[in-house]
């Protein structure tokens, strides 16, 4: 089984593992998504540069950039990841990661806590995917977790740094 890891990427890429780069950044939030800020919760379409997001790792971050995009969605029915997660039906880019921290994180990833592709979680009904809409992306300058509906949601991702240790000799 490959396991990939984000954090030490350095250290373990020491070990002559291979470190895999990609392009782009991964993921999007729809438009009427709510995001904790400073003022509250705010729909994901009002954000502008500057504003002061919650985020898990920092606290209070100051949002960089937001922009707009169109992209494959899946949908995340209310309660379906937990109590309260998402705290309303909510719709996301299907290569945005989602984090997994509990029982489901155990059971399909073997470990305490686990980032997924929404895609990855589709059940066809508690998690969907849909066609296409659109999204909007929140940039740091750095990835950070931002709460959208409840939903602790990855953004600034491009999976730089990712090892991958199956490759190691």
């Amino acid at each position: 089984m490959t396991v990939q890891l984000r954090q030490n990427a350095e250290t373990l890429a020491k070990t002559d593992a291979a470190v895999v780069v990609a392009q782009t950044i991964k993921g999007g939030i729809a438009r009427g998504t709510v995001i904790l800020t400073a003022r509250g919760e705010v729909p994901v379409e009002h954000l502008r540069a500057g504003d002061r997001v919650i985020t898990r790792e920092r606290g209070m971050s100051v949002l960089k950039a937001v922009t707009g995009l169109t992209a494959a969605a899946c949908s995340i029915r209310t309660d379906s990841l937990g109590l309260g997660r998402p705290e309303r039906d909510t719709t996301v880019a299907c290569d945005q990661h989602i984090a997994v921290r509990d029982w489901r994180a155990e059971a399909l990833f073997d470990a305490g806590a686990a980032l997924v592709p929404a895609r990855r979680l589709a059940d066809g009904k508690q998690i969907a995917a849909f066609g296409e809409a659109d999204f909007f992306r929140l940039d740091f300058g750095t990835p950070l977790t931002v709460y959208a509906n409840g939903l602790e949601t990855p953004v600034g991702r491009t999976e730089d740094g990712i090892v991958d240790i199956s490759t190691a000799g």
